[in-house]
């Protein structure tokens, strides 16, 4: 027996070491980052004289994420907001909604998935909006990193007004503002104009369009009708573009994502929100996640971005119904920073600011619903590492650290704690009372979203969007009314409570 143990350890020992072995005629190549100043070694072979790039290698070098589906029999690379999917003997590949050639197949060898330095020049250099040139001379690739480009504007008309979509060849940093009536001006910090671009035409809300490069970045300037009233602007993504919407007449504008972006085309004398200030009135209502960001998806399919988004909007309702002001960070499927959430909360003068989640855990039994307010990160344990174990170390003696979900930036919410206990329980007890889900309680969370808003503020974990039961009430129109109504109830009685306990 002992000796039989002693053979199939030694055959098993021979099957790893074979599986783990090199290709033949395989060779380390050297990835050369031009702005990071940094090298990355990645494993090369040749077939019919086309150089190969394990996959596996290339995705650590460039920080992406591949995932193999056996049941599809794709690879998809994640690179950034980009999605590259492939399928092995095939020389095309999808980036987005576009179909790149790969000038050879992918192909999979002793395990491994290889891409050809087609790969590399064309949709790799795409997605990471980089030049990518392959040296075989010297064993090596080398990769700079190319600023953003504006490579397109156009205008459209919409049910909401007139679009102008300026098309990007990246994610990039904007600011949009209105400084005059007759115009608007969007600036892209960093990004390049390759060539110039105009727009000339009749339009209900906008003349004509300019974009020009200077120094800093590129200026577009959007001139406008006198039919022009609001306007909004955000980043979009497959493909990137920013889309500015200019509306006609004045309407109460929702913010919209980035960087302070939708604002009243009014004189600076009047609230661009359009609301009064009587006590508890306003609510800013933050729909979870959103854009590349999709959150926790469910076992059948549900996003948790879009989830969010359906509650906050049916919350809206129900909120407006009990006689408040509701707004939310964002109207679209769109992705907005932590801190521009909290961000335009503040900037609204928002009462009370409800952020929309949903539960997830790694199995399906978890479930029910919870109600969290903003506590501080606590002191790390002062007790010194003991010994070894197989679980969860012990911080050792030293600074605390910052808690991984707390954000530096701000603190507003440490002066409102005891407030938004008091939201916590309020819309606790009123959910509690009316729906079915189990009841998790009140809990208290280093949440760096909720850290930056000067107002009450907590964070509703609707259900677990994990469990097969719960995602489908998620999705269920019924639910949702029936458990904002419970929400917007209890906001109104902490209104109540709060405005007996003024003075």
């Amino acid at each position: 027996m002992y000796v039989r143990r002693l053979a199939a350890a030694a055959a098993l020992l021979v099957l790893l070491a074979a599986c783990s072995a090199v290709p033949a005629g395989s060779a380390l190549v050297r990835f050369e980052f031009v702005d990071e100043n940094r090298v990355a070694q990645v494993e090369t072979i040749k077939e019919d004289a086309v150089s190969y790039f394990r996959l596996s290698d290339v995705a650590l070098a460039i920080s992406g994420i591949p995932y193999w589906n056996p049941r599809t029999g794709k690879m998809t690379l994640s690179v950034g907001d980009h999605l590259i999917v492939m399928t092995p003997n095939n020389r095309f590949a999808t980036l987005g909604r576009s179909v790149e050639n790969l000038s050879s197949p992918a192909l999979i060898r002793r395990g491994a998935f290889w891409v050809p330095q087609g790969f590399l020049s064309g949709v790799l250099a795409r997605s990471l909006n980089a030049d990518i040139e392959w040296r075989p001379q010297d064993a090596s690739v080398s990769i700079e990193g190319l600023r953003p480009a504006v490579g397109s504007l156009a205008l459209r008309e919409s049910p909401d007004g007139t679009v102008v979509e300026l098309g990007l060849t990246d994610r990039v940093d904007f600011t949009a503002q209105s400084r005059t009536r007759a115009t608007i001006e969007v600036v892209m910090a960093g990004a390049r104009l390759p060539d110039s671009l105009g727009v000339s035409q009749d339009s209900d809300h906008v003349s004509g369009v300019l974009a020009e490069e200077s120094p800093d970045g590129v200026r577009v300037e959007i001139a406008l009708t006198d039919r022009a009233g609001s306007y909004s602007a955000e980043f979009l993504r497959d493909p990137a573009r920013i889309e500015v919407l200019v509306r006609g007449g004045y309407e109460p504008v929702t913010p919209t994502p980035a960087l302070r972006d939708a604002k009243s085309l009014l004189a600076e004398s009047v609230d661009p929100f359009g609301m009064p200030r009587l006590g508890t009135e306003t609510v800013m209502i933050d729909p979870g996640h959103g854009g590349s960001d999709r959150g926790s998806v469910g076992r059948g399919g549900l996003e948790e971005k879009t989830a969010t988004l359906a509650i906050a909007r049916e919350l809206g309702r129900a909120l407006r119904r009990e006689g408040f002001y509701a707004f939310m960070t964002r109207s679209s499927d769109s992705y907005i920073p932590d801190q521009r959430r909290a961000e335009l909360a503040n900037l609204a003068d928002a009462d009370i600011f409800v952020s929309i989640q949903c539960g997830a855990w790694y199995s399906g039994w978890a479930r029910g619903f919870k109600v969290c307010y903003y506590e501080p990160p606590r002191a790390a344990s002062r007790a010194p590492t003991v010994g070894r174990s197989r679980g969860l170390p012990r911080i050792a003696v030293g600074p605390p650290p910052r808690a991984a979900d707390d954000l530096a930036w701000n603190r507003l919410q440490e002066d409102h704690i005891a407030e938004s206990r008091e939201l916590a329980r309020a819309v606790r007890a009123g959910m509690s009372e009316s729906l079915s889900l189990t009841d998790r309680g009140v809990g208290r969370r280093s949440i760096g979203l909720l850290s930056g808003c000067a107002m009450p503020a907590i964070q509703i974990e609707l259900g677990y969007i994990t469990n097969r039961d719960e995602e489908a009430l998620l999705a269920d129109g019924d639910f949702i009314r029936e458990a904002v109504r419970a929400i917007a109830e209890g906001i109104a009685a902490y209104r109540s409570g709060a405005e007996e306990r003024s003075p």
